[in-house]
């Protein structure tokens, strides 16, 4: 592998960070122990004045704490003169207080946090993230997967360790620059994570000017003193759009678009109708021994999703019963069209999940089901799993009912619309005009009947010690294969309406079948550990002001609390933020440990399964529980393999969502771009130990400010109180607080967007 700058060629004489951290490789460890500051390293390397940010950010790789670790007990140099003291309780990170036997060996990925500091986080999802200094880490990249060896830990902070061995590369094809020389070719690839320049072959008849995006694969890694090399496969143009970014993000994370030859060709065979067969009923039991399809059409159905959707898992109904109602929730029997082990079937579990781009979705099973047979369009006959709930006011009470069946749903409408309705008049049944129909006399009250039934089931969610905070969403609005907008998503009644239906009949099926003793995936979310959540009370505490949030103890009432002491002042998103940070990445596995978040002690996903495998196994459990005989085999693997298949599953939902953000980040530097020197008002969201970060007022975007633009004084943080603090004039840049600040750099390769901090906001009383 050959990094960029590699020499002073180019580069006006200068020495950029690539060649100090190849010097500090070389000259570290016989220096460390005599050398102590910053300005002692300047000396010894000969660093000139203008090299100095490059000798620092390259310190800053090849060190984790980034400060050299040489004699201890001198006191830190002001900023300028050495590193600034990075604020760890702003940083999010829990220190662990479990005492790893060095020498031991862990697996894992490993990532760069934002500041270049290498990190392997482990399979296990309980283990603790290691430590890895630059020099260590054995020609490894980011995101590969590799083998690392505890050697040491410094308190109660997470180990340092050295990569053994690499198990799996993690990039094997990526968007890059062509960078060429006066006799080679070289591809500089740079994302958050990596910054690499491999020489490359070209094909036969390539042109394309320096600078220019070319998609690439990689050919050789670096290993016994090897360099790497690429070859290119097309040149993509000069700048970013959408369709750039997506496929930069597809290659490097390697997400397949196109379906396999056997896949497509059994997909084209589907048909795209019910047979007239299976809307007959009569109580015959279909093949396999399933019981017979309730035949549910004169239910009026309707979907409710977002403008743009396609497909359409879920329908609901919702008829008066006694002092309540009983909710009819339709899934898409996707599990009809799908058998266990074939082609279909083993490429969705590869996949694993869809993934959703802001102008695109990448699906996880062929359009001919995704967006054909199985999605429940209005006006057609659709094979659906249905589950019946009945709703008092006290929640969901009864017993359910499980059933295959046939619906045809009345209306496709969309959350606007169904707000829009539900925000105007009572008596107005006209309501908006939805895509395929209207709100009239026999939906409308039905969707006022569910605003109230959604009600019910969210007072009864809240009274069992649900988490219940909003994280407003940013969409990306994109027209031309450009982002012309970035605004915070909307969350409305609509919204609310649907996910409370969601959740009850989920929990039901996870109740149903863990009555049965079945083999099932359900969904767990395990409770935070106890110092994730004291750490978090603590900064909590020193951002409100506040030494306790509840006289509770039970951990979700403590954070809820804590959520709603911030909910609506200047603090509700940083704090909102901090909850999510301290609580466990939920996952699938064949045991359940409950789910903490929503305050359930059984829980699974079942509503979406043209987008979400996981669903599509619980889909086949239900079936079997109701009597086909046909699924028996895929259960007796599911029971032998339940933590296998929960673990993959689980891995590739984590790179959907990895994939998600990181077009999302790009796609808002691409809008920023031709924003760059605009002033805009905005909010600290975060602090970091290079500077802080704040989102927009006008745009749904977070950018850096970087401390070392900071001119007008030296700034040092302050734990207790959460904010960077002026040594001199005492200012202070604290969470929340309101800024204007300029566009710097927007950095649609990286995802990246800078500001220069302008001054502060006088707080509105």
């Amino acid at each position: 592998m050959m990094r960029e700058g590699s020499s002073r060629e180019g580069n006006g004489g200068m020495r950029d960070q690539a060649y100090w951290e190849r010097w500090l490789r070389k000259n570290a460890e016989r220096l460390r122990e005599r050398l102590s500051t910053v300005k002692e390293w300047y000396r010894e390397a000969g660093v000139e004045k203008g090299e100095r940010q490059a000798f620092k950010a390259a310190l800053k790789a090849l060190e984790p704490d980034g400060r050299p670790a040489g004699r201890r007990g001198r006191r830190p140099p002001p900023r300028g003169k050495g590193p600034v003291a990075p604020p760890d309780a702003a940083a999010g990170s829990a220190p662990d207080r479990r005492r790893g036997e060095a020498g031991r060996t862990v697996e894992g990925r490993l990532r760069f946090t934002r500041e270049g500091r290498p990190l392997v986080i482990p399979e296990d999802p309980a283990a603790q993230a290691v430590r890895i200094p630059g020099h260590s880490l054995a020609g490894a990249w980011p995101k590969d997967r590799v083998v690392v060896r505890i050697e040491r830990r410094r308190g109660a902070a997470p180990p340092y360790g050295r990569v053994e061995r690499i198990l799996e590369r993690g990039i094997r094809s990526f968007v890059g620059r062509y960078a060429p020389t006066e006799n080679r070719s070289f591809v500089r690839f740079r994302d958050r994570e990596s910054d690499l320049l491999l020489e490359a072959d070209l094909p036969d008849g390539f042109r394309a000017d320096p600078g220019e995006l070319v998609l690439t694969e990689v050919t050789g890694y670096p290993e016994r003193g090897r360099e790497g090399r690429a070859r290119v496969v097309r040149a993509l143009g000069k700048s970013h759009t959408m369709e750039t970014i997506a496929l930069a993000v597809l290659s490097t994370m390697e997400i397949p678009v196109d379906f396999p030859g056997s896949v497509a060709e059994e997909a084209a065979l589907v048909p795209q109708s019910v047979h007239p067969e299976q809307l007959e009923g009569g109580g015959r039991r279909e093949a396999g021994g399933s019981p017979a399809r309730v035949d549910r059409r004169d239910l009026p159905f309707v979907t409710i999703d977002g403008e743009d959707a396609r497909d359409f898992d879920d329908a609901v109904c919702l008829s008066p019963e006694g002092d309540g109602f009983r909710l009819h929730v339709a899934i898409a029997d996707v599990g009809h069209y799908v058998s266990p082990r074939s082609p279909l079937d083993r490429e969705a579990y590869i996949r694993g999940t869809s993934v959703y781009f802001p102008d695109r979705c990448i699906p996880m099973l062929p359009r001919e089901l995704s967006e054909g047979v199985c999605s429940l369009k209005p006006g057609v006959n659709r094979l659906t799993m249905n589950v019946e709930v009945p709703i008092r006011p006290g929640g969901a009470t009864g017993a359910p009912r499980f059933y295959p069946s046939v619906i045809r749903s009345r209306a496709r409408l969309t959350y606007e619309e169904v707000h829009a309705f539900l925000s105007g008049p009572a008596g107005d049944m006209e309501g908006r005009k939805p895509t395929d129909g209207r709100i009239g006399a026999e939906t409308g009250p039905m969707l006022r009947n569910m605003a109230t039934a959604a009600g019910w089931l969210a007072l009864a969610r809240s009274a069992r010690g649900a988490l219940d905070f909003d994280l407003l969403e940013a969409k990306v609005a994109v027209e031309g294969g450009m982002p012309v907008s970035v605004a915070a998503s909307e969350r409305w009644e609509s919204h609310r309406v649907i996910e409370e239906f969601m959740l009850v009949a989920n929990a039901a099926v996870a109740e149903f079948l863990s009555r049965r003793g079945d083999p099932f995936l359900f969904r767990i979310h395990e409770e935070p550990a106890a110092e994730k959540v004291e750490e978090f009370e603590a900064a909590a505490g020193r951002l409100l002001r506040r030494s306790r949030a509840t006289d509770r103890r039970d951990a979700a009432s403590r954070l809820q609390a804590w959520a709603e002491i911030a909910r609506g002042g200047k603090y509700e998103r940083p704090v909102h933020m901090m909850i999510l940070r301290s609580l466990m990445l939920a996952r699938y596995g064949p045991e359940t440990k409950g789910h903490f978040g929503l305050a359930l002690p059984r829980y699974t996903h079942f509503t979406s399964p043209i987008r979400r495998y996981p669903d599509l196994v619980v889909h086949r459990a239900l079936k079997t529980a109701l009597g086909d005989t046909s699924l028996a085999p895929y259960l007796r693997e599911l029971a032998s393999m339940g933590t296998e298949i929960g673990t993959h599953l689980s891995a590739r939902e984590r790179v959907a969502m990895d994939a998600e953000r990181a077009v999302e980040q790009r796609a808002k530097a691409l809008f920023m771009e031709g924003k760059v020197g605009r002033v805009f008002e905005g909010s600290v969201s975060s602090l970091v130990s290079s500077g802080f970060f704040v989102t927009l007022a006008e745009w749904m975007v977070e950018g850096m400010v970087h401390v070392s633009t900071l001119r007008d004084d030296e700034y040092r943080f302050s734990a207790d109180r959460m904010a960077w603090e002026g040594i001199y004039r005492r200012r202070t840049i604290a969470l929340g607080d309101r800024v204007r600040v300029r566009v710097r750099r927007a950095d649609p390769d990286r995802g990246e967007v800078d500001f220069l901090f302008v001054e502060m906001m006088t707080e509105t009383p």
